[in-house]
């Protein structure tokens, strides 16, 4: 689908750019939506240009997350969102053509009146405008929330290899092994980070109900039901608990031979000393001697 063919296909919608980014992009115009929490975390930046964002490329970088919005006000067909509706399959395919080859099918929720439909670098909202205004916060916190779990399953999956060539450190620490000191140490430090990332998102993706309940909560439960964002967490917690536990041994094993190395470098040091100590003491005594059997 063509971005130019939109106004065609949804006549009065609106398109921009968010970047949720701890640094404002240039252009960027800051957004209060979504939850406190949410804001904490991250910035929210609406750029009405559609180039894409300084702060990073689309979906989820080390500099941010991007997404491509698009809001198609539409009470009309707020009535009926089945998949059959022109409507509703046309935004579905807009959301779907921002995704990679392997992205898989965008999510789409229909609730009291609003569709919400969520991609990998693209959400649309349709419905009553003051319906989708409602949800706004909660679909991009929701999103926000997808791409960096997304990230760490990313992070996760690339280091399974990593931790296999890391794995006989754990057990027995050799000269090999310990050139490669820092290294483990960088790797230890990058999953610690990891497991703090998964305890900061961890409040806001198993957070209970709220009550009352409104629309943007119960959009905001919906798209993370139906992602089993809940699971991939406890998945990705289960995982760097692994990798916690064998860069733990390994820290175990290299603090374990430096200090064994010292000891051992002392304890000769320490022989060595003696032995100079010895023989000075038999040189004098043999001295002694032989001023004795002079006299």
């Amino acid at each position: 689908m063509k971005t130019e063919s939109l106004s065609e296909l949804f006549p009065g919608a609106i398109q921009c750019r968010v970047v949720m980014a701890k640094e404002a992009p240039e252009g960027g115009q800051p957004m209060t939506v979504g939850s406190v929490a949410f804001r904490r975390l991250t910035g929210i930046f609406r750029l009405e240009s559609g180039e894409p964002a300084s702060a990073g490329g689309m979906g989820s970088s080390s500099s941010g997350v991007t997404v491509q919005l698009l809001t198609f006000p539409d009470a009309a067909a707020a009535r009926d969102f089945s998949s059959s509706v022109p409507t509703t399959e046309a935004l579905r395919m807009w959301v779907a053509a921002g995704d990679a080859g392997d992205g898989g099918t965008p999510l789409l929720i229909q609730l009291q009146g609003v569709l919400i439909c969520v991609g990998e670098s693209r959400l649309a909202i349709s419905g009553g405008a003051d319906r989708i205004q409602a949800v706004t916060g909660a679909s991009l916190e929701y999103f926000w929330l997808d791409a960096e779990v997304r990230r760490l399953e990313r992070i996760t999956g690339e280091r399974w290899i990593e931790l296999e060539e890391d794995t006989p450190a754990a057990f027995e620490l050799t000269e090999d092994l310990l050139l490669r000191r820092e290294q483990l140490q960088k790797r230890f430090q990058q999953m610690i980070s990891a497991k703090a990332a998964l305890a900061r998102l961890a409040p806001m993706i198993e957070c209970p109900a709220q009550y009352p309940p409104t629309l943007a909560s119960q959009a905001g439960e919906r798209l993370r039901e139906k992602s089993r964002l809940g699971d991939r967490l406890q998945f990705l917690r289960e995982q760097t608990e692994v990798f916690e536990t064998v860069y733990e041994l390994c820290g175990q094993r290299v603090s374990d031979y430096v200090s064994s190395r010292r000891s051992h470098t002392l304890e000769w040091i320490i022989i060595v000393l003696l032995a100079f100590e010895t023989i000075l003491l038999v040189v004098d005594m043999l001295g002694v001697a032989t001023a004795t059997a002079a006299t």
